[in-house]
């Protein structure tokens, strides 16, 4: 769900204006496709249907979504708003299969009413309703989907009590990505629920195009800049060392794996609103701010001058998919370069700058990126980054009797060796630091939350300072090795029974 702020593709779009860049004809915009026809996949659809094939065992691509609703609740009409957003958009009633030899997607018919499964748990007492929930919850996202039979969500309403209700979705990745929800789903949720609960119809206009059609344009789009954007990428990865960055806690195995944990972090109004200024007041966005404080925690960590670290660009390139539901996202691959100890400010420019280069490159598939740059790549870990970072896309405003959060549930899956996840609120910055809990013991992330939230107030405090600065030294400590090491399967409590083995496994190794 995480993508690159659409702030930074304004900025690229100014400068590629200024520099005259940009071409002076328009391509063709997104036409509908013929009715009723079978579409092929996205390349990021398709790059998340192999990747599912793959790792049955973890559901790696299922994805929880809460919704709020306070005060009283009109449950007939807020399932027919839902079943109106899954009509309008066919990009949430789609299944995935094969065509002969192609992989495509096919649209389902539009149900005529979804029932949501229901579960009154206000019954029970106030301290037993949350957990009774999210157990309830948590089972749903962790059921596997078939993508070949759908649907790709999965619905649930808790009623908590009188004034106060939960619909739980889990979803696959596949049909969905932050702008479906944050900027798409949220809004006409609202805006559908309240016109169905007075008896209203839609005031929603129909949409002239769906998430099939882009896939159809999108394929011929990649043929024509495939090789100037391949060509890129080509320069930028040349020389890359495809090693580890993050000296894990056990050792790897030979096939690449995807047990993960998740830990939260929240930064308050006043911190936020303090990197919000420093980053007007350096000429980056928040985003750029953000992103140097996570380049400057893993530099800290591994003392890698030459940085690659992942991220995904919201891949809607033309105003048509604005409002789409749908799975646009692409990989990016950054390369910092992190020498001669700069400055926080520094790391600022220098991750813009590598920043836009990437969106002004993001058209290629990142399959194609790999397939082309790594067609030797380790099997065990990801080709170019085992770390990666990504900031959500605004969140349009909500009424007073909506809330919204995804980190309440915990899926147990995590496709990095480490993942910072970060999304802007009203009341603050919050997060999660997403990790390979094969690889790393949660010690070791609760330690580097601690040390990145130490970044960001020197950061604020002194922006001028040196990176070797910003972070507590960090002392070599002898590892244990890893034949003597707890396996990932065991509980957190039996993890943090021995002081000793915490003491020694508190930090990572410097390179």
């Amino acid at each position: 769900m995480d993508s690159i702020l659409s702030e930074s593709k304004k900025e690229l779009l100014g400068r590629l204006l200024r520099s005259g860049a940009m071409p002076i004809a328009r391509k063709p915009g997104i036409q509908p496709r013929t009715p009723g026809t079978d579409a092929p996949m996205s390349y990021g659809q398709q790059l998340v249907w192999l990747h599912s094939q793959f790792s049955t065992d973890v559901p790696l691509y299922n994805e929880p979504v809460t919704v709020h609703r306070l005060g009283p609740l009109d449950r007939l009409a807020l399932e027919k708003a839902f079943t109106e957003i899954i009509r309008r958009h066919e990009a949430w009633r789609t299944t995935f299969g094969w065509k002969g030899a192609e992989l495509v997607q096919r649209i389902q018919p539009a149900p005529e009413h979804i029932s949501f499964p229901f579960v009154d748990v206000s019954t029970l007492p106030e301290a037993e309703r949350e957990p009774a929930a999210l157990k309830l919850a948590t089972e749903d996202v962790l059921a596997p989907f078939d993508l070949a039979v759908g649907p790709m969500y999965r619905p649930r309403l808790v009623r908590f009590s009188e004034g106060e209700h939960r619909l739980f979705l889990a979803l696959h990745h596949i049909i969905f990505d932050g702008v479906s929800l944050y900027r798409v789903f949220l809004p006409e949720l609202q805006i559908l629920y309240d016109a169905f609960s007075q008896g209203k119809p839609s005031p929603l206009e129909e949409l002239p195009l769906q998430f099939a059609d882009y896939a159809v344009w999108h394929r011929k789009w990649v043929e024509e800049i495939a090789p100037a954007q391949l060509a890129y990428w080509r320069e930028k990865l040349k020389g890359v060392e495809r090693r580890d960055i993050l000296r894990p806690d056990r050792a790897r195995t030979g096939t690449e794996i995807f047990h993960g944990a998740m830990e939260t972090v929240a930064l308050d109004i006043p911190t936020s609103a303090a990197l919000k200024d420093l980053s007007r007041r350096s000429g980056v966005t928040l985003f750029m701010t953000l992103l140097a404080s996570f380049l400057t925690l893993i530099w800290a960590y591994t003392r890698e001058d030459d940085l690659l670290t992942g991220g995904t660009s919201a891949g809607r390139n033309r105003t048509e998919t604005d409002n789409m539901m749908g799975f646009f996202l692409n990989t990016v691959v950054l390369r910092t370069d992190m020498s001669g100890d700069p400055t926080f400010l520094e790391v600022m420019q220098r991750g813009r700058e590598e920043l836009l280069n990437a969106l002004a490159n993001d058209g290629l598939p990142f399959a194609t990126l790999v397939k082309e740059l790594a067609p030797q790549r380790d099997g065990s870990k990801n080709a170019f980054f085992q770390v990666s970072f990504s900031f959500e896309p605004s969140l349009a405003p909500l009424g007073p009797n909506w809330k919204f959060t995804q980190m309440d549930i915990e899926t147990g899956a995590a496709k990095f060796d480490l993942h910072l996840e970060l999304d802007e609120r009203h009341d603050g910055i919050i997060g999660r630091f997403i990790y390979n809990a094969d690889l790393l013991n949660r010690d070791t992330i609760d330690e580097m939350l601690e040390s990145w939230q130490t970044i960001v107030r020197r950061a604020i405090a002194d922006p001028s300072i040196r990176i070797s600065k910003l972070v507590p030294p960090l002392e070599e400590l002898w590892k244990v090795p890893s034949s003597v090491q707890p396996a990932a399967s065991q509980s957190r409590a039996s993890e943090r029974s021995s002081g000793l083995m915490q003491s020694i496994r508190r930090r990572f190794r410097r390179n």
